[in-house]
C-alpha cells in the first residue's frame, strides 16, 4: 500500500470518527448556544450510536469475568508462545517483526474465536456432568493449538532433547488426522 492511499484511508477514518462523536461532543459542549430542543435531539442521536457500543463492551466484561481464570491462564500460555516464538525464529535468523505480529494476532484472534463460540454452544447444555465435561474440553481444544507451538519451538530451540522425539511425532499425528486419544494415550504413559 502506498503512502498516499494510507494517509487517505486514515483522514476517511478520521472524517468518520468525528462525524460519529460530535453529536456527544455537542450535547455537552457549554461554548455553543443550543436551544433545548437541539440538546434533546444530540442526547437521542449519542444514546442511540452509544447503547450498542456500551452493551458489547459491558457483555465482553462480563464474560471475560465468568471465565477469568481459565482466560488468565490462556493469557499466560499465549504469551509463552509468542516468546518461544521469537526466540525458534531467532535461532534460526528467520525472524520478521511483521510477520511475527501478523501470526500471533491470527493465533490470539482464532484462539478467542473458537473458546468464545464453542463457550456459547455450552449454554445450551442443562447444567450437571455433561456441562463439565464439554467445558473441559472446550478448554483443551482452545489450549491445544498455542501449546502445540509451544512443542514444536521447544523442540527446535533445545535441538531434538525436549520434548522427546516420539511426543512431537504423535502432535504432528494429532495434527493430521484430530486422533487426540492416541495423543493423551502417550501423555498417560509419560505420568
Amino acid at each position: 500500500m502506498n503512502q498516499s492511499n494510507f494517509y487517505s484511508k486514515v483522514k476517511k477514518w478520521l472524517i468518520y470518527l468525528t462525524l460519529f462523536f460530535t453529536p456527544i461532543i455537542l450535547l455537552f459542549t457549554t461554548k455553543i448556544k443550543l436551544t433545548e430542543k437541539d440538546r434533546i435531539g444530540f442526547f437521542i442521536e449519542s444514546f442511540f450510536k452509544l447503547a450498542p457500543i456500551v452493551f458489547i463492551v459491558n457483555s465482553a466484561f462480563n464474560w471475560h469475568n465468568e471465565h477469568e481464570a481459565f482466560l488468565y491462564g490462556l493469557y499466560g500460555v499465549l504469551f509463552v508462545n509468542a516468546v518461544f516464538g521469537i526466540c525458534t525464529h531467532a535461532k534460526l535468523k528467520t525472524l520478521d517483526i511483521g510477520e511475527f505480529a501478523k501470526s500471533t494476532l491470527i493465533t490470539i484472534v482464532v484462539v478467542s474465536g473458537v473458546y468464545f463460540s464453542l463457550d456459547r454452544v455450552n449454554n445450551s447444555i442443562p447444567e450437571g456432568f455433561l456441562s463439565i465435561a464439554f467445558t473441559s474440553s472446550v478448554q483443551i481444544l482452545t489450549l491445544m493449538f498455542p501449546l502445540a507451538k509451544i512443542l514444536r519451538n521447544s523442540f527446535i530451540l533445545t535441538n531434538g532433547k525436549f520434548p522427546p522425539e516420539f511426543l512431537i511425532e504423535k502432535l504432528y499425528n494429532y495434527e493430521r488426522d484430530g486422533n487426540i486419544k492416541s495423543f493423551l494415550e502417550i501423555l498417560k504413559k509419560e505420568e
